[in-house]
């Protein structure tokens, strides 16, 4: 009997992990490089997810053209962010197979991530359709190349639609614009716009995403703070405005005064609109104005200039000693660390460009607003320094942690740097730098840093790809669009508890930007998606509690079998009874107590 339940124990153990495994399949639109150029082709995605620890696996046959671990990891995470699953206890088996070499890279991500959400959610998917494009924080569907080839392939497999990522319903194909509306109808072949995960997943099957994020709730915490950074910075404004007035010049200074008038009066209206991080902006480049006017009034010596330089260079170190030494555990802390350690590189940077301008003659103006460019970037940072320490859920910042989040960053722009590259050649020498200094900050321990960059670096990536070509007159289309997306992802992460200083800052200052500099707008809500979902990165366990929802049928098969073997069992020991006691000896009832004897 003994032998029965083991055999039971160890088939149910291996049965457990086949019921639980689950398959799933969709076709992948990509294109393949030919002596005749870039043509359409179709790859078969397939997606197997099982009980595990949260790793990811992918195998491509053959080998795809570009990399494409990266997007599927990204994809992954994005997915089981999107129906707010931690997927730690879940392996990921991805397979894309094709008839030859492809380039798929980051363009698979939103494939990736509608199969990842049907195969969690247990949906089943249209697979008539097919989509095409970028995955990117906040769930944003991105720009991808080679759209006209990847239509007339799909129509060409029997595909019946094919989503695109809105925005690109026209393109240009060696200096040719086409309408993939008209192609559309020219092919039979159904074309349209997603613009986010949600949307692709409802029209892939039936269901969306639940969505209950309406409006930002701005945290009290953060609203108070930054108010009180953008008086701190604009009352100094007012400071130095005062100061600067009846001063004498050698120099003209008028273009300084007039930077200066315009940059304190739209802080003072953005403060009076309560966008406090917009106010800070502007006031603290009035501040810098204004520093530059005093310097220049006091028409110091290449000496007295040398020890501003010295002087600002001190308090740097004595600063950055005590950043070092804060204890950061939320979110808020890190990105609070991040903001106030750019702040302190910049001013250090501009303190050693002061140092080389002072040795060159007849360069005054440059020195005195590098000396008051780097002043004014220390004071910045002391005022953002007050977010260090608010309450918030902590988060695992160690070392590792770090390291690991700055290096998959890195991986995720390099990435999208070498697939833009395909399409547009020598386009992206400053994410190239941007992805090179990243990469210094891994080197020297810098994670945080390495974090920022990276993240930077690969929003200067999407930002351009957004936009190649696309007529100038639709910018403003596609950043309105881009900051619906950023609102409902900051909305998500402050339902949470996690509001994200950083992209909250970004997204505000966006909106202020988009009417008079719609590209800075588009970079600046990259940056809010991006540095604004960062806990991605930083998942804690979710204490044992499974994100794969095993099939009902299986799960119902699985618990049948287990009941079938145990009514076998019992069948078996009971029959085995009954032969045993056939086969005994009859005895007496009174066999161990024999008459005048005691038992």
């Amino acid at each position: 009997m003994k032998k029965v339940f083991f055999l039971l124990i160890v088939l149910s153990l291996f049965l457990f992990p086949i019921v639980f495994a689950k398959q799933g399949h969709m076709k992948l639109l990509a294109v393949k490089e030919t002596e005749k150029g870039y043509e359409g082709g179709i790859a078969d995605l397939y997606l197997e997810i099982k009980p595990g620890s949260g790793r990811v696996f992918l195998e491509t046959f053959p080998l795809t053209r570009t990399d494409t671990q990266m997007s599927t990891r990204f994809a992954k995470a994005i997915a089981c962010d999107a129906i707010e699953k931690e997927c730690d206890d879940v392996d990921f088996f991805y397979t894309i197979t094709a008839d030859s070499a492809i380039i798929a890279g980051p363009s698979a991500g939103a494939s990736i991530a509608v199969l990842t959400v049907a195969m969690l959610e247990n949906l089943e998917l249209n697979e008539d359709y097919a989509i095409t494009g970028t995955i990117n924080s906040g769930g944003l569907v991105g720009p991808v190349g080679g759209l006209k080839a990847k239509v007339e392939a799909a129509k060409k497999n029997g595909l019946k639609k094919v989503f695109i990522p809105a925005g690109e319903i026209i393109v240009r194909v060696d200096n040719t614009t086409t309408d993939l509306k008209n192609l559309s109808r020219e092919l039979k072949i159904e074309v349209a716009e997603a613009s986010t995960l949600s949307e692709a997943v409802k029209e892939f099957t039936g269901r969306e995403i639940k969505q209950s994020f309406k409006s930002i709730e701005i945290s009290e915490e953060y609203k108070n703070t930054m108010k009180s950074l953008a008086k701190d910075l604009c009352d100094r404004s007012n400071k130095l405005k005062a100061e600067a007035k009846d001063l004498k010049y050698s120099l003209n200074v008028s273009v300084l005064k007039e930077n200066a008038h315009n940059l304190t009066i739209k802080g003072k209206d953005a403060f009076e609109k309560q966008t406090f991080y917009s106010s800070a902006s502007y006031c603290f480049g009035a501040n810098v104005e204004y520093s530059t006017l005093l310097l220049l009034s006091r028409n110091l010596s290449k000496g007295d200039s040398i020890n501003e330089v010295e002087n600002i260079k001190r308090e740097i170190i004595n600063f950055t000693d005590k950043l070092e030494n804060t204890e950061r555990k939320t979110i808020t802390d890190l990105e609070a660390y991040i903001v106030v350690k750019e702040r302190l590189r910049d001013a250090e940077d501009s303190a050693d460009q002061a140092l080389e301008i002072l040795n060159q003659a007849n360069k005054t103006e440059r020195a005195a607003r590098s000396i008051a460019y780097a002043s004014e970037r220390i004071n910045s940072a002391y005022s953002w320094a007050t977010f260090l320490g608010k309450s918030g859920k902590a988060f695992n910042l160690n070392k590792d942690v770090l390291k690991k989040s700055c290096q998959n960053k890195i991986s995720e722009a390099d990435e999208r740097e070498q697939y833009v590259e395909l399409y547009f050649p020598n386009t992206l020498d400053k994410v190239k730098d941007d992805i090179s200094k990243a990469n210094e900050e891994l080197e020297k321990g810098n994670y945080e840093l390495c974090l920022s960059q990276a993240s930077k670096a690969k929003a200067e990536v999407d930002t351009v790809l957004s936009v190649f070509g696309v007529d100038s007159e639709q910018y403003w289309s596609i950043a309105d669009r881009k900051l619906d997306i950023v609102r409902d992802s900051i909305a998500k992460q402050s339902a949470k508890g996690r509001f994200p200083i950083l992209g909250y800052s970004y997204y505000e200052y966006a909106n202020s930007l988009k009417e008079n500099d719609v590209y800075s707008a588009l970079l600046y809500s990259e940056y809010a998606l991006e540095l604004g979902n960062l806990d991605i990165y930083f998942k804690e366990s979710n204490g044992g509690r499974k994100s794969l929802n095993a099939d009902a049928g299986a799960l119902g098969i699985f618990l049948a079998g287990i009941l079938v073997g145990l009514l076998a069992a019992s069948l078996i020991k009971r029959k085995s009874t009954e032969i045993k006691n056939e086969h005994k000896p009859k005895q007496n009832k009174n066999y161990f107590a024999l008459p005048g004897k005691k038992r």
